[in-house]
């Protein structure tokens, strides 16, 4: 009997044999503790042993390379350390412990993208407990029959990295998010993909026929024979379209009506701007520089900052590489800095407001910035700006730091742009007076809309309020754009909405001349404008 279970919209359609996968219980958690010493031994033996596993795996995946980071970072090593010695706990218990504090950090953030990281964290942290627990590696993924579907409580790196691909039509968890690592996964192996599948553990066996549309949010278990046909057509239909997209990925974006449009994309590090500008970026519309801060126990350096800022404007050469000012306060927290907990983060001291009132940090990130400016073509965005005065002490702080830089000698782009993230409705009521004084805008989607709505997009309860497409949010939307063609500067989305099929058309009538998007979307991106559908 067919029927059909919700779950989060995430990634293409699919029609396949499910396979089931059971985890195997660990008693690591409940190991009994020993000498401080000898535990604190035992974590760095099981922790040099990972590392080495992680470094022969990032050879072929690149994920297994920021896994490699993470295991490296002395932040988790003190913070297990610091609880076998002062709680006297076993290397597993403190491992856990720690585990849970990082995911924490990372569940905090308002960046979905950077949120969705706790998988990595995870994912790493099992596999030190698995060698402190003596656990022998075990391939759940050995002799998938092709067309199956992975159907699962919830899926890491470690997992799909055993997987062949090949012989995998879909993936189906029980939890997670679109950001999460499986949706991310799948949107890279260009499979289908359902999260959020609340019960999934409990409705599906393995052998069942499913079906996964990741458009509707839906996985149909056991379909009769005229839906079987009528997802058929479609998957020929997508695999043609998906054909006719690739094969112009790196052309320019062109409506029928003869507008050009600019298709930018979205990344979290220099890795990622390499994948963007293969993917057919013209250029990096969002580059977020929190990674650089999350790497280590202590904020990063002016040469560190550099580095990297450096490394992804010599990628992109003439093309743009918008970065965005840290973006941290109450609500997404760094470990090594304090802030006093909030009743409301979300409307409390974070983004712009926490690097106004911390000059030194600001300053050493927009020294860096300016000084990577002279290698590409680098754009500086300021988030959460709420007020004109806002924007005013930020870009007289950028002022101070190239009056600096004029005093070293050191060159730098001296028409840096900077440009204005609009996230708050204050900013949409004043985008008049802001495109007065700021270069570019950047439409931010996911905290615009949660604050129009006023609505947490995290909370189940009124997560369905956090709608893009209500009328309010897309008043907001023209109104920003209304204001920018006006001052006659340009304006761009980077938020979650940019790479939503259904919002492509109505985001160009409205007069959106820029997208940003992640790696996988750019391609169907720009065969939709193109298309005209």
């Amino acid at each position: 009997m067919m029927f059909t279970i919700r779950g989060i919209p995430t990634a293409g359609i699919a029609v396949g044999t499910a396979f089931v996968l059971q985890r195997r219980a660990s008693a690591a958690a409940t190991a009994a503790a020993g000498d401080p010493v000898a535990e604190a031994g035992r974590f760095h033996a099981a922790l040099e042993r990972a590392k080495a596993e992680l470094s022969a795996l990032a050879e072929g995946e690149a994920v297994f390379a920021a896994h490699l980071e993470m295991a490296g970072d002395p932040m988790l090593a003190g913070l297990v350390e610091g609880r076998i010695a002062e709680k006297h706990l076993s290397a597993e218990q403190a491992l856990g412990e720690a585990c849970e504090e990082v995911c924490g950090m990372f569940a905090a953030l308002d960046d979905d993208y950077l949120r969705g990281r706790t998988d990595d964290v995870r994912d790493v942290c099992a596999r030190i407990g698995r060698i402190l627990s003596g656990e022998t590696a075990h391939d759940p993924f050995a002799g998938l029959a092709p067309g199956t579907i992975v159907v699962a409580d919830e899926l890491t790196p470690s997992d799909t990295a055993q997987m062949d691909f090949s012989r995998v039509a879909g993936l189906v968890t029980a939890h997670g998010s679109v950001t999460s690592h499986v949706a991310i996964i799948a949107r890279n192996k260009g499979i289908a993909a359902l999260v959020g599948v609340a019960g999934c553990m409990r409705q599906v066996r393995t052998g069942d026929r499913l079906i996964i549309d990741g458009e509707r949010g839906e996985l149909i278990v056991d379909p009769d024979p005229a839906t079987g046909r009528k997802y058929a057509a479609r998957l020929e239909s997508l695999r043609q379209d998906a054909f006719r997209c690739a094969a112009d990925a790196q052309a320019p974006a062109v409506t029928p009506a003869g507008r050009r449009i600019t298709v930018l994309g979205n990344a979290a590090n220099v890795d990622e701007v390499r994948r963007a500008l293969d993917a057919g970026a013209e250029g990096i519309g969002l580059f977020r520089s929190e990674f650089l801060y999350m790497q280590g126990p202590a904020l990063p350096d002016e040469e560190t900052q550099f580095a990297a800022y450096r490394a992804a404007a010599e990628l992109c050469g003439a093309r743009p590489l918008t970065v965005r000012t840290l973006d941290i306060g109450g609500d997404k927290a760094l470990p090594y800095m304090h802030f006093e907990p909030e009743e409301n983060p979300f409307l409390g001291w974070r983004a712009i407001r926490v690097s106004l009132a911390m000059p030194e940090l600001f300053r050493t990130q927009l020294r860096a910035l300016l000084r990577a400016s002279a290698f590409g073509n680098v754009r500086v965005m300021f988030p959460m700006i709420a007020s004109v005065g806002e924007f005013r002490a930020a870009k007289a702080v950028v002022e101070t730091c190239m009056a600096e830089l004029d005093a070293e000698g050191v060159p730098y782009d001296r028409d840096i742009a900077l440009g204005v993230m609009i996230e708050t409705p204050a900013a949409v009521f004043i985008a008049d007076e802001l495109a007065a004084r700021a270069r570019f805008f950047s439409i931010g989607t996911n905290d615009l809309t949660q604050y129009v709505m006023a609505a947490d997009r995290g909370n189940p309860r009124v997560a369905y309020l956090c709608d893009a497409f209500d009328p309010a949010v897309q008043r907001s939307i023209g109104m920003v754009l209304d204001a920018a063609h006006r001052a006659g500067i340009e304006a761009g989305m980077c938020g979650e909405l940019a790479a939503d099929p259904r919002a492509t058309q109505r985001l160009v009538a409205l007069g959106l001349g820029e997208f940003s998007v992640g790696p996988p979307a750019i391609a169907p991106l720009k065969h939709r404008i193109r298309t005209d559908k």
